[in-house]
């Protein structure tokens, strides 16, 4: 998530664009994709993880979304 962060603050300077700040996704929050720039890939585990989408609103602003999904759980080499 670190390096996620880091690239997307170099993406928001390489725009002229402020570096967007990670808010906690909320059951029924309303969102205002105009265009998706990143989605972090999955975590290699077997429980629930953390994931975060930054993307760009109507309004051109970027914004950063952290929400929970299931880990990538390979077990026993399958």
């Amino acid at each position: 998530m670190v390096e996620n962060q880091k690239a997307m603050e170099r993406y928001a300077a390489n725009q002229g664009k402020p570096a967007p700040v990670v808010q906690a996704y909320r059951y029924g929050m309303k969102l205002d994709v105009a265009k998706v720039v990143n989605v972090t890939p999955p975590i290699k585990s077997c429980e629930v993880v953390p994931s975060r989408m930054t993307y760009e609103d109507s309004a051109g602003q970027l914004k950063t979304i952290e929400y929970q999904v299931m880990g990538q759980c390979r077990n026993n080499g399958s």
